[in-house]
């Protein structure tokens, strides 16, 4: 069995050696906040970078997507 040791950083988060690896331990709630985070840093960085592709002449119009979306929706009245 591999040795632990266990490291408090902060009033409740530790760090714990398990054998050769490192696992931070945390409250759930912390850990939920930290990933709603940075999903929301993820989402700003996306925007950021379509917002220069944009401008440097890469991709197109939000209208000419609605327009295209629009007619992939459509529904074929033929029938089987």
């Amino acid at each position: 069995m591999s040795a632990m040791t266990l490291k408090i950083i902060g009033e409740k988060t530790a760090v714990a050696r398990i054998g050769k690896k490192d696992v931070v331990l945390l409250p759930l709630t912390r850990y939920q906040t930290l990933m709603r985070r940075l999903e929301d840093l993820e989402d700003i960085l996306d925007s950021q970078r379509s917002i220069a592709e944009y401008r440097a002449g890469q991709g197109r119009a939000f209208s000419d997507y609605l327009k295209e979306r629009r007619g992939k929706r459509r529904v074929s009245t033929s029938k089987r």
